[in-house]
């Protein structure tokens, strides 16, 4: 028999939804078919080389009542991911054990199923081109089911860290056709939360694992500093090591400034401070971006120094970006090096920093610089600050002017609508016009600012 849906599609689906553990009138339900859905739920906190005990419920939120399966046909199984593994579970017969098990569930009830310790249940490894045999997933050799290949029980094959979970129901039902339910992702962390609580010698690998994940690639390296950063401070040294190695990498090093950054305390300084230095401008930019989450005045009086010094304009503007996004307040010193910039990505990145930010008064000499740059992109981002700020001085409304001169439409439409919300004039341009009245507006603000500006406030 030829495989029926990939069970690919169930994989995929994975995350899509997840919902947490909860009481069963709370919990997430899977989607409905003939009214019938799914649910599974965590019930207790799992723990490594303990229980990991999850429980499932079935509802009808139909109206009319539906066909339940004989109690020794109805199964289910999981579907568990964790990184880029994939495993399912054992057949899971839940009804055998439930002497009440209907024949029919009304309209609007729902049957709680029995728990199971996933930790105790036979995993067996997904394989690419699965599909499911008889509601289970299932491989082909010539046209023939193949025998799955076991891994081991889940309390063996799962590591420390994020495990998704998925919950697959099989509903033989007859003439009615069978239903297959998918429920709703289950999110766990598992054993990380209480790290402190592991045995010694599972600390010791789980703090091993998270070097070793850093350098395996980007994918890997990026789930490694979500988990460090559970850990906490003992990942700082497994994370210092990574950053602090040229030969890593630069992927390796980038998570790993980021994951010092993000756990803290004086041990991350130095290195991120070194950092700043890597040969590879996209860990330097990472620590300058991240590294202000530190707080740290040692690290910031380097990062401005070297931000600040024009040499890396790059690191410059990621030094902008990182202190607005972090501390809301980005130093005079940097900003004014982001405007002198040869480099228009920095010119940029201060724009920006003060149009989304809360720009003010003291704001108006850079913007009245950049809004009159050659990058329209930049004049755009300078011009919307501007009419945020809502100054009308003369000096600001000849930066307009300059800038309105300008080619570009874009960053035009930008520069004359700053003019008519700082001036009260509504002589707005448009690239919708035509090139007669984009023309006119252009000759209308000229001639008024000509017969003005002697005069002007």
């Amino acid at each position: 028999m030829p495989p029926l849906p990939a069970i690919a599609v169930v994989l995929a689906a994975i995350g899509a939804d997840a919902g947490p553990a909860s009481r069963p009138a709370e919990r997430p339900w899977g989607q409905a078919k003939a009214g019938v859905s799914v649910s599974v739920a965590a019930a207790g906190a799992w723990k490594l080389g303990g229980p990991m005990e999850v429980d499932f419920a079935i509802r009808n939120s139909g109206r009319v009542p539906a066909t339940m399966p004989p109690r020794d046909e109805l199964f289910g199984f999981l579907l568990i991911g964790q990184g880029q593994t994939a495993w399912f579970s054992e057949r899971i017969r839940h009804a055998e054990t439930m002497p009440d098990w209907p024949a029919m569930l009304a309209e609007g009830a729902a049957v709680a199923l029995p728990a199971v310790d996933l930790a105790g249940l036979d995993a067996f490894v997904y394989e690419r081109g699965m599909g499911f045999h008889e509601g289970y997933p299932t491989a082909f050799a010539g046209g023939k089911p193949a025998p799955a290949t076991k891994a081991g029980t889940f309390g063996k094959v799962l590591k420390p860290g994020a495990v998704k979970v998925r919950y697959i129901a099989h509903l033989p039902r007859g003439a009615e056709g069978a239903l297959q339910l998918v429920g709703p992702t289950l999110e766990m962390n598992l054993g990380l939360e209480n790290f402190a609580g592991l045995p010694e010698p599972m600390r010791r690998k789980v703090l091993a694992e998270i070097g070793v994940r850093l350098r395996k690639d980007a994918f890997s390296a990026m789930a490694a500093h979500r988990d460090a950063v559970q850990i906490g401070k003992p990942a700082v040294e497994a994370a210092r090591a990574v950053a602090a190695d040229r030969s890593a990498p630069a992927f390796a090093r980038m998570w790993a400034a980021t994951t010092l950054a993000d756990i803290g305390g004086p041990e991350a300084v130095a290195v991120l401070i070194g950092c700043l230095e890597d040969p590879d401008e996209g860990v330097r930019h990472v620590a300058a971006y991240h590294g202000v989450k530190l707080r740290d005045k040692g690290f910031e009086a380097a990062l401005d120094k070297r931000a600040g010094g024009g040499e890396d304009p790059m690191l410059t503007a990621w030094a902008i970006m990182g202190y607005l996004r972090f501390r809301k307040v980005v130093p005079d010193a940097l900003m004014a090096a982001g405007v002198e910039s040869k480099q228009w990505k920095a010119r940029a990145a201060v724009a920006e920093t003060i149009a989304r930010g809360n720009p003010d008064r003291s704001h108006l000499p850079l913007l009245r610089k950049l809004v009159a740059d050659e990058n329209g992109m930049i004049r755009i981002s300078a011009a919307r600050a501007i009419a945020l700020v809502g100054d009308g001085s003369r000096q600001t409304v000849d930066a307009l002017m300059t800038a309105l001169e300008m080619e570009g439409d874009d960053a035009r439409h930008a520069v004359a609508t700053a003019l008519c919300k700082v001036t009260g004039k509504t002589w707005v341009y448009s690239s919708q016009m035509s090139k007669e009245e984009r023309e006119g507006v252009l000759r209308r603000w000229r001639e008024w600012w000509r017969e003005s500006r002697a005069t002007y406030r």
